[in-house]
């Protein structure tokens, strides 16, 4: 990545950042070629696991861990945090989300949280320092949300300290519950609040503290930059509803599908949470849904898919919630966190939260 794009950031963020672009650029590489087999093995969460979804796993770990800013990592396929060499943040990452659509020729994605200091169980999504995500399609695209000039950024040791305090206080390994809890900003600094922010928005006031930037792998490996100051507006025409088969059982989520629908909605769902989200701040305006029922409950990830992409979201001017309050005001149990979630434009996602309230 160009030093240039990297300007005004500490440097140990700096270089995490730079990693996450040099590895993303290996990971196009690799997906060219990869097959969509699988390997015979389960991850921690039970899922069967591609061979390039191993692969992938892999090369990221091995890459953090050259990495001198990189304290430890977790990821979806492997989420218990490891310790690594370096000393600043910790990343924890979805090496291949979507791997399950690529024997179709979908367009898949990696997701990224970066959390200063060491482990992000205790916290909220909010206290992390910076979240990414890339898209792999026609095009590798790149988008990070990440503190703007000037912004403060506590040390490693002020943001391990409040992770320690935030266990201690919310029970260590408990089960996650969707009840926000005073903490820091999202960008490490000061707080900027005490009081919980709403049921769609966290009090971290992410976008006037970070900006949102896209970039475009280019044939020699090299990163453009597309945009700077991506914004999601406040009100579109345009829906992804995920996990359909809780409208069978969730009369709310029914009605909302079917109010979209006859009001003439846009429908644009892939079956891969990063490319129908990388549409909303492609588009500039959308919403993810994915509600859940007694008999299809909630499947994503808090730490490894929901929290970061909320970051994005929300630092783009966007909302996310899981119904009871900002997806980045739920505090992180375990690895092993499951979420509802609907993010995107602010006025579909207060119209989903019947929906999101229903179970």
């Amino acid at each position: 990545m160009d030093a240039q794009h990297l300007k005004h950031l500490k440097p140990e963020l700096a270089a995490v950042l730079n990693c996450i672009a040099s590895v993303v650029s290996e990971i196009s590489t690799v997906l060219r070629s990869a097959g969509s087999g699988y390997s015979g093995t389960s991850n921690a969460f039970g899922d069967n696991q591609l061979e390039v979804d191993v692969q992938v796993d892999r090369l990221i770990f091995d890459r953090l861990a050259s990495c001198s800013a990189v304290q430890g990592a977790g990821s979806e396929e492997q989420p218990e945090i490891k310790p690594l060499p370096g000393q600043g943040y910790t990343v924890v990452f979805d090496p291949l989300d979507g791997s399950s659509i690529m024997g179709a020729n979908f367009a898949v994605g990696t997701i990224f949280g970066v959390w200063p200091g060491g482990t992000p169980v205790g916290r909220q999504g909010r206290d992390q320092a910076a979240a990414a995500y890339a898209v792999y399609g026609p095009q590798t695209i790149l988008v990070w949300a990440r503190p703007r000039p000037g912004a403060a950024e506590a040390s490693a040791g002020e943001a391990a300290a409040g992770a320690e305090a935030h266990a201690t206080a919310n029970g260590g390994s408990a089960a996650a519950a969707d009840t926000p809890a005073a903490s820091t900003s999202g960008n490490g600094g000061s707080s900027s609040g005490s009081v919980p922010g709403g049921l769609c928005c966290s009090a971290a006031r992410l976008a006037e503290s970070h900006e949102v930037q896209e970039f475009l792998l280019q044939a020699d490996g090299s990163w453009r930059l597309l945009r700077s100051g991506v914004h999601v507006q406040p009100v579109s025409r345009t829906y992804a509803p995920a996990n359909m088969r809780a409208a069978a059982h969730n009369a709310e989520y029914a009605a909302l599908v079917q109010k979209w629908i006859e009001e003439a909605f846009t429908l644009r769902y892939t079956g891969g949470m990063v490319p129908d989200v990388h549409h909303t701040i492609a588009k500039g305006s959308g919403v993810f849904c994915n509600p859940c029922s007694e008999k299809a409950p909630a499947k994503l990830r808090l730490l490894f898919e929901c929290a970061p992409l909320s970051f994005v979201i929300e630092a783009a001017g966007g909302s996310s919630t899981t119904g009871q309050c900002s997806v980045l005001d739920v505090v992180v149990r375990t690895p092993n966190d499951r979420s509802k979630i609907c993010l995107g434009s602010s006025q579909l996602v207060e119209q989903s939260l019947p929906a999101m309230q229903a179970a």
